[in-house]
C-alpha cells in the first residue's frame, strides 16, 4: 500500500474542522486571499533582508561578511521571491508551501551560523526571535505548518545554543527565556488568528444558507432556484445531460389556511415537504417556489421516468393521511429541458404544464415539450 506524503502534508491538520468537507470549503475559501498575503509578505521580507544586508555590511567583521552576504542577500531572499512567484501565479501549491516552511528555517539556522562566529553576537540574535514570530503570525502558513516551522527552528537553536556552538550560563538562559517567549507569543497569536478565520468562515456560511434556505421547510428558497436552475442548463449544453423540472402545487390549499389557520398549513406545508424528501433521489433538488408551490430538479431523466417519478409523488401525497386536515393532493407540470433553454422558458414551461394539470381536475401530472 502506497503513502500519499503530498496529500498528509498538505490536509492532515490536528485543528482542522471533523468534517473534511467543511475544511475543505474553508480552505478553498481562505486561498485567494492566502495566496495574495504570502505574495506580499514574502516580498517585503526579501526587501528588508536586503536592506539589512546593506546597512550591517560597513560594521559586520570582513571574515564573517561572506557568510552574511550569502544568507541575507542570495539564499533567503531568493527562496522568498521564488515563494511570491509561486504563491502570485497560483502555480505549484505544494512546492509553495513547502518552501515557505522551509524559507525561517534556513534563516534561522544562516542566523546561527553567523552569531557565532563573533563576539557582540546579541546584537545579531534578536533576528531569531523575530523569525520565530514572523512563522506564526505574518508568514501565511497555516497554523499545523506554522507550528512545524516554529518548532523545528527552536530545536535547532537550542541545540546549537547548548551543543553546538555553547553560549556562558547567563547568556544561554536569557535566550533559551527569550526563545520560549517568541514560541509561546507565536503559537498563541497563530492559534487565535486561525480560530478566528475559522469563525468568520462559519458566519459566512450561516448567512449564506439563510440567504438560500427556506426558514419552514429547510429547502432551497426561490433566490437559490435561478442559480441551480442556470447551473444544470449550462451543464447540460456543456455536456449534453438533460435533466427535468417539476412545478408542483398543493390543490386546494387556501382552503387550509381558511379553515384551519396559518400554524396548520405549516405543518401541512413541512409534512408534503418529507413526502418530497423520502421519494425523491439525493441527486434531486427540492425548492419552495412560493407558498404552496415548489419545484423538483430531476438529473439524468427521459420524459418517462420523469413522468414515473412524477405520478409516484402525487400518489402518495394523495395516499398520505395529513395531520388535522386529513388527505390532499397535488397537481404536478412536469417538462424536460431543451438545448435553446434558458431559466424563464423552462420555468414557464412547467408552469403552463402545472396550470393544465389544475384545469383538467387537479390531483394529476401533465408534461409539456
Amino acid at each position: 500500500m502506497s503513502i500519499n506524503y503530498r496529500y498528509i502534508f498538505c490536509s492532515y491538520n490536528l485543528f482542522a474542522f471533523k468534517d473534511s468537507q467543511t475544511q475543505e470549503r474553508f480552505n478553498e475559501w481562505r486561498r485567494p486571499s492566502r495566496l495574495k498575503h504570502i505574495s506580499a509578505i514574502s516580498i517585503l521580507t526579501a526587501s528588508l533582508y536586503l536592506i539589512f544586508a546593506y546597512i550591517t555590511r560597513s560594521f559586520i567583521p570582513a571574515d564573517i561578511l561572506p557568510l552574511a552576504t550569502l544568507v541575507h542577500v542570495y539564499l533567503v531572499p531568493s527562496i522568498l521571491i521564488l515563494i511570491a512567484l509561486l504563491a502570485y501565479f497560483k502555480i505549484r501549491y505544494f512546492l509553495m508551501t513547502f518552501l515557505l516552511i522551509i524559507a525561517p528555517i534556513v534563516a534561522a539556522i544562516g542566523n546561527m551560523l553567523i552569531v557565532s562566529e563573533f563576539e557582540g553576537y546579541t546584537t545579531y540574535q534578536t533576528e531569531l526571535y523575530l523569525i520565530i514570530f514572523w512563522v506564526f503570525t505574518v508568514s501565511g502558513l497555516k497554523f499545523i505548518h506554522a507550528l512545524l516551522s516554529g518548532l523545528l527552528i527552536y530545536i535547532s537553536a537550542t541545540l546549537s545554543a547548548y551543543l553546538i556552538y555553547p553560549m556562558n550560563t547567563e547568556a544561554f538562559v536569557l535566550h533559551s527565556f527569550w526563545m520560549i517567549a517568541a514560541l509561546s507569543f507565536g503559537i498563541l497569536s497563530g492559534y487565535l488568528l486561525e480560530s478566528s478565520q475559522k469563525t468568520i468562515f462559519l458566519k459566512k456560511e450561516e448567512l449564506e444558507k439563510i440567504a438560500i434556505t427556506d426558514k419552514l421547510t429547510g429547502l432551497y428558497n426561490r433566490t437559490m432556484s435561478d442559480k441551480v436552475v442556470k447551473d444544470e442548463l449550462e451543464k447540460s449544453k456543456r455536456y449534453g445531460h438533460s435533466f427535468g423540472l417539476m412545478m408542483l402545487d398543493i390543490d386546494y390549499f387556501k382552503n387550509v389556511n381558511d379553515t384551519y389557520g396559518h400554524l396548520v398549513g405549516d405543518d401541512v406545508l413541512v409534512e408534503f415537504t418529507n413526502i418530497l424528501k423520502k421519494y425523491t433521489r439525493s441527486t434531486d433538488t427540492l425548492i419552495r417556489w412560493g407558498g404552496e408551490e415548489f419545484i423538483i430538479i430531476s438529473l439524468e431523466v427521459d420524459k418517462d421516468g420523469l413522468m414515473t417519478l412524477a405520478e409516484h409523488i402525487r400518489k402518495k401525497v394523495e395516499g398520505h393521511n395529513f395531520k388535522t386536515v386529513g388527505t390532499k393532493t397535488v397537481s404536478i407540470g412536469v417538462t424536460l429541458n431543451k438545448d435553446n433553454d434558458d431559466i424563464n422558458s423552462i420555468v414557464q414551461r412547467a408552469d403552463q404544464a402545472l396550470y393544465k394539470s389544475k384545469n383538467s381536475g387537479r390531483n394529476r401530472s401533465n408534461f409539456l415539450d
